[in-house]
């Protein structure tokens, strides 16, 4: 008699890494003892058309790093280069233009070039400012360097390349592909508002809040590069959404610019009551190249929930717009909580200001008030990010992410910013799926389901740091620590609770789709300051997947990206696991309605090539060719 033969073990999984993982990253100017910790230049606080009345021009403070001009070799422009951008100074009829000299004693002395639409240095300047900002605030608000989704081998440390003059077009956008962000000008149409001149050109790189949510762009494909992938209306729509507020709240840290506008508004930010008004300023987003389309400006965030409401077929801009509203509705519901007080002070205990001029005291505490909150909402929102899944985001799930994100460095919240925010969201009809409730407990990621053993090569004790947490290591040593978490994800039942599938999964079995092994796309530390002052480090990982649904029928195949996002205790330990698993219930049915379905907003983005589904071209020039 013989014995059966012994089952055969399943093949290790295999597991791959990420492209960012295998080379370095640009990493912003580390401060070093004697150097200023700010370079002062002077930009315009919304575009050339807003008035001299409203504080149309601000001196900036920017991160101070040294600037290198570089010349023009072999057919390259000129740049002017600092550790994470390169200015690129060749406008779109191929000219050479003359870099600006920011580090010359003379433009030092009366903070860089004066606010100016014909001067080409200015442009630059101008871009160099705002973007530097920007990425600021990003890095504060991750704890870390961003990087950028780009990069190579044989470039290591490839810096974002920056045309402010670099095309006709009525568009700006960034082209990760190119690693490079382009700012178009043209002549303004014979229906533009006053107070502009129908033969005049609009630069797009001249508008502080198109070089704000074009950057942002870039540093959002920096973080989850898969929100690249239209699997829905949404994530374009979070794409176009999280730009727009990313430069609203920049709107908030111009001193005097705000406080013109809230004397201008009678500290009102948000008109909700008879009589309130509200300044332009404050809420419009790219005032001068929406008026130059006939609009008042190109997006606004002040809609009520009755103008505009959550729903799944929404056209990305104004899916973006909704989710604008919905966080600066609840912006505004915050900044009255916490000015309430200052009010009754002035009132006598009314709470009602009397009619005329407000006191400037009064209009300098609102403003202080009103930027430091901006502040606080900006790094929230940024931060949600590492609360993100790693690919098809839904807006209801970037709700999660915020109330999650500010939980964790917040758990008090004494003005019940996160019950404000998810009031918000609720009355625009943003629901996520599979929630109990609109509760904040419900909203919360959870904890794993079991209790799994946890990985020491990302216990802090074992991590080898660059000069600081947050600030990347060499490439080599990442590897090893990817390669560790590649080895741990293949222990039994660990796979499973990190919302990956291995091969041969029965889930895809209906319809004969196949999954990738698991890719790490990212690994990074972070440190970041919770409200308490105590410091909070943590590990976050991004794993995804490939599911390959084949051709069936008439209906075309198609793929997507799926995973998790993996956040660590200093010890190594799991602390949250937030899953896009691609065999989810209904994951598949749903991305193949959006994607082969045929609607307008699907066509704009995807196109039958020999029976597969594919992108028609990158995200962002397909999103702002759209018309707004």
């Amino acid at each position: 008699m013989t014995r059966p033969a012994a089952p055969t073990p399943p093949p290790p999984l295999q597991v791959e890494l990420g492209p960012r993982l295998a080379h370095g990253m640009a990493q912003s100017h580390e401060h070093q003892l004697g150097e200023p910790p700010f370079r002062r230049l002077r930009i315009f606080t919304s575009d050339p058309v807003a008035s001299r009345l409203e504080g149309r021009t601000a001196v900036a403070e920017v991160p101070f790093e040294p600037l290198q001009v570089v010349p023009g070799v072999g057919g390259e422009c000129s740049c002017l280069r600092g550790r994470v951008f390169d200015l690129c100074m060749r406008d779109a009829d191929d000219r050479d233009l003359e870099p600006p000299l920011l580090d010359d004693p003379v433009q030092l002395m009366q903070d860089g070039y004066a606010p100016s639409e014909a001067n080409p240095r200015f442009h630059a300047q101008m871009v160099y400012a705002v973007s530097s900002r920007v990425h600021a605030s990003f890095r504060h608000a991750l704890g870390r360097e961003p990087g950028w989704s780009f990069g190579d081998s044989q470039h290591p440390d490839r810096r974002l390349r920056i045309y402010p003059l670099g095309s006709h077009d009525e568009n700006a956008w960034y082209d990760p592909g190119a690693g490079e962000l382009r700012f178009g000008y043209y002549k303004r149409q014979s229906n533009a508002k006053e107070p502009q001149l129908p033969s005049g050109w609009v630069f797009t790189s001249l508008s502080h809040d198109i070089i704000a949510h074009e950057l942002t762009h870039a540093l959002l494909d920096s973080q989850r590069p898969h929100f690249m992938e239209p699997t829905s209306a949404d994530v374009p729509g979070l794409h176009e959404g999280f730009a727009d507020l990313v430069a609203l709240f920049q709107h908030f840290q111009y001193p005097e610019a705000l406080r013109k506008s809230l004397q201008e508004s009678r500290g009102v930010l948000m008109a909700r009551e008879p009589g309130e008004r509200v300044s332009n300023w404050l809420c419009s987003i790219a005032r001068q190249f929406g008026q130059s389309d006939g609009l008042d400006a190109l997006r606004r965030a002040d809609r009520l929930p009755e103008q505009l409401r959550y729903t799944p077929d929404l056209e990305e801009h104004d899916m973006g717009e909704v989710l604008l509203s919905a966080v600066f509705d609840a912006f505004d519901t915050v900044y009255r909580r916490r000015t309430a007080r200052l009010r009754r002070l002035a009132s006598g205990g009314s709470g009602l200001l009397l009619p005329g001029y407000l006191p400037p005291e009064l209009v300098d505490a609102l403003a202080e008030e009103a930027a430091l909150l901006a502040r606080e909402f900006l790094a929230m929102v940024v931060r949600a990010l590492d609360y993100c899944p790693p690919a098809d985001i839904k807006l209801g799930e970037f709700l999660r992410a915020m109330v999650t994100a500010d939980t964790e460095l917040r758990p008090d919240d004494p003005w019940a910013l996160r019950e404000a925010l998810i009031d918000a969201f609720r009355v625009r009809h943003i629901v996520p799926r599979g929630v109990f409730s609109l509760s904040e407990d419900s909203l919360l990621w959870g904890p794993p389901g079991a209790v799994l053993p946890p990985l020491p090569a990302l216990s802090f004790a074992e991590t080898r740091f660059g000069s600081a947490p947050g600030r990347p290591v060499e490439p080599a040593y990442r590897r090893q620590q990817a390669q560790a978490l590649g080895r741990w994800l293949a222990e039994p039942g660990v796979l499973a609770e990190c919302g990956l599938l291995g091969p041969g999964d029965a889930r895809l079995a209906v319809h004969r789709a196949t999954v990738s092994p698991p890719r790490i796309d990212a690994l990074e530390t972070t440190c970041r300051v919770a409200a308490g002052g105590d410091v909070r480090f943590e590990t976050v990982a991004v794993v995804t997947q490939t599911a390959t649904v084949p051709r069936r029928g008439k209906r075309a195949g198609f793929s997507f990206i799926g995973g998790s996002t993996l956040l660590f205790s200093p010890r190594g330990v799991l602390k949250l696991a937030i899953n896009k698993n691609v065999g989810g219930v209904d994951r598949i049915e749903r991305r193949q309605a959006f994607i082969t379905g045929g609607s307008a907003l699907a066509q704009r983005y995807w196109e039958e090539v020999n029976g597969t589904m594919r992108l028609r071209g990158q995200l962002t020039r397909l999103m702002h060719g759209a018309g707004r």
